[in-house]
Parts: structure tokens; C-alpha cells; sequence
């Protein structure tokens, strides 16, 4: 058998280009059937989050195995081959096992050492373990995975300090715009990366924090956790001419904010951090006088500062997966009974 891994991330491909082929979290269950039911794979992972989109696969035939995953991500998304070629990346066997030891612990991110890509990865493999669309060598590459990243966390400093997207927006903003008490800040979407925000919000003494959200009652409850108002996804555009900034990150496929959601005039400076992908606000909107507008892509500097205080630790991390992955790639292969890390 062969592991297999074809994908894409914030080092191969634009913005533009990853929101074009990521997949949605509702219908994965239909994207892992599609590949059970019309590849000769025999097993399947889709890691789809703002920074990455990946498949990994066990085939007994890699050549094969890798045209497949090419053509199910041209096919599904409907772009040519041609078009997306350039933008990924492939690898095999103990290359790929290597890869997704990065990517879990943190150390493939765009932030250097985040946590929250660990959760993504494990929860990917539950939903093709549930649809029953792993093997033996999924489960022990993605296990070892696990055990790997979480030992990393415990026994190195890649993930000490502001590790995940929300503490950079909030860094960012403040880098922009200065103190945050009393800004009205209006968050859009309710999910892991804007708990994440609000956890940092909470420190900076904001005076009013909105919550929107397509499904109100999962607003209004969020919003009661932290003290906040929730706003009806109808009212967006009387919330956004109160607010200060806006930060949003829902799993819509489309964009929530356009030019015309936006009244005639935007009374006051407005700030927008987009932390979605699909992005959440079309590109257009900053041509609105008085809307400023950044996304994943303009935290650079802040990201920068994070990967030069790390860089060190990182090149320790990615010296043990040499040695680790190599390791249990041997015993995968050979059919020991027990795997169990070097470390």
C-alpha cells in the first residue's frame, strides 16, 4: 500500500486560487463518498481549512492513485487541469507521512506553531472513519500523527505564545488603529476562529462586541456567554454603520458583504478583517471611501514577527520529523505488530 497526498497551502497558491478548490464542511460526507465510490483508493482524508486544502489517500497503486486525487479536485470544482497544476503540491509514502507530522503539529501554518490545525486534522479523519472510508495505514499514519503533534506541544516551545488567528487579528488591528477600548467591534460568524477573537477581545476592554450570525439563536447564545448584543443577520447593514471594525469568519460559500451592503456613505472609519475562506467580503468594498479592508494574507507582519522568534524551534521540530517519520513510515510498511515513536 501507498500513502499519498495531494494538495495545496499558503506557500503554493493565492487567496483567490485556495477558496476556489476548498470543500465545504456540510457536504465532506458527500466529497469522501464521491472518492469511495468512483476511485480505486482505498481510503480517502479532505483537510479543507483557510490555509490549506489536502487530500491524503492509501492506494496500491500511486501513479494512479495520484492522477485520481488530481482529477477529482479538477472535476468537482470544475477547472481545468491545467489551471491547477501549478498550484499543487505531491507527495508519496514517507514524504507524505513527513508532511502531515508538519501540518499537525503546527509547524506547515501560517502561523507558526498553532493549535487549532491539530483539531482540524483529527476531525477530518473522524468524518472518513465514520463514513468508513479508512484502512489500516490511514489509521496508523493519522494516530501517529496525533501522538506526534501532541508530544511536540508538551516537550518543545513551537506552540508557547500567540499561536492561533485570532490573537494575530487582534495584534494587527491594534498595530493599525492603536488601544481598542470602547471601539464598537461587530463579529460576524460563530465558530472556533471567532471564539478565538472574542478570548483576546475580552483582555482589551472593547465596549460593545456584536455577534451576527446566519442562525440567530446560535448568535444570541454566543453573544450571552461574553456579555454581548447578538444582531439578526438581517440587520447587517445598520450594525455595520455603527461599527468600528468588523471581523468576520463564517463557512459561507459566498460573499456576506458587498459594495451594496453598505449604505450610500460610511459615515466614520471602518476597519474589516476577513479571516474566512471563502472569503466573507468581496474585494470591491475597498473601494468604499472610509472601508478599510484586510484579509488572512495582510497579517504578514504581524505573522513574521511570530515565525522569527520561533525559528530556531522550528528547525528543531522539523529535524525530529526527519528521524520520527522515518521511523514509523519502516514500521507501518513492515507490519509490526506495535508502533511506538522512537522518542
Amino acid at each position: 500500500m501507498n500513502l499519498i497526498l495531494v494538495g495545496t497551502n499558503h506557500k503554493y497558491s493565492p487567496v483567490e486560487f485556495r477558496e476556489r478548490i476548498a470543500f465545504s464542511k456540510k457536504r465532506v460526507r458527500d466529497e469522501i463518498s464521491f472518492l469511495k465510490e468512483n476511485t480505486g483508493l482505498n481510503g480517502a482524508i479532505i483537510i479543507s481549512t483557510c490555509n490549506r486544502t489536502e487530500i491524503y489517500a492509501s492506494t496500491d497503486n500511486k501513479d494512479k492513485g495520484l492522477w485520481e486525487l488530481e482529477d477529482f479536485i479538477s472535476r468537482y470544482h470544475q477547472i481545468d487541469k491545467e489551471s491547477i497544476s501549478p498550484y499543487l503540491y505531491r507527495y508519496a509514502d514517507e514524504g507524505a507521512l513527513k508532511h502531515l507530522f508538519s501540518v499537525a503539529s503546527g509547524t506547515d501554518s501560517l502561523i507558526l506553531g498553532e493549535t487549532q490545525v491539530l483539531g482540524q486534522v483529527r476531525a477530518s479523519f473522524l468524518k472518513s472513519q465514520s463514513i468508513g472510508f479508512t484502512d489500516k495505514l490511514l489509521d496508523g499514519v493519522f494516530n501517529s500523527a496525533f501522538f506526534f503533534a501532541k508530544d511536540m506541544h508538551a516537550t518543545t516551545k513551537i506552540s508557547e505564545g500567540k499561536v492561533s488567528v485570532g490573537s494575530v487579528a487582534i495584534d494587527f488591528i491594534k498595530k493599525k488603529i492603536g488601544r481598542l477600548e470602547n471601539k464598537i467591534i461587530l463579529i460576524i460568524g460563530v465558530g472556533k476562529v471567532t471564539e478565538l477573537v472574542l478570548k483576546y477581545l475580552e483582555k482589551e476592554r472593547a465596549s460593545v462586541v456584536f455577534v451576527s450570525n446566519r442562525t440567530f439563536s446560535r448568535a444570541r447564545e454566543f453573544a450571552s456567554q461574553i456579555g454581548a448584543q447578538a444582531v439578526r443577520f438581517d440587520n447587517l447593514r445598520e450594525s455595520l454603520g455603527k461599527a468600528d471594525i468588523v471581523i468576520t469568519a463564517t463557512a459561507s460559500p459566498h460573499f456576506i458583504i458587498k459594495k451594496e451592503t453598505f449604505k450610500e456613505k460610511q459615515n466614520g472609519k471602518l476597519l474589516i478583517i476577513d479571516l474566512a475562506l471563502p472569503r466573507d467580503v468581496d474585494p470591491e468594498v475597498k473601494r468604499i471611501e472610509n472601508v478599510d479592508l484586510f484579509g488572512l494574507e495582510d497579517l504578514d507582519t504581524v505573522i513574521k514577527e511570530n515565525i522569527e522568534k520561533k525559528t530556531e524551534i522550528a528547525k528543531k521540530v522539523r529535524q525530529i520529523i526527519d528521524i520520527e517519520a522515518g521511523t514509523v513510515w519502516r514500521k507501518l510498511t513492515k507490519s509490526e505488530p506495535e508502533l511506538v515513536l522512537s522518542r
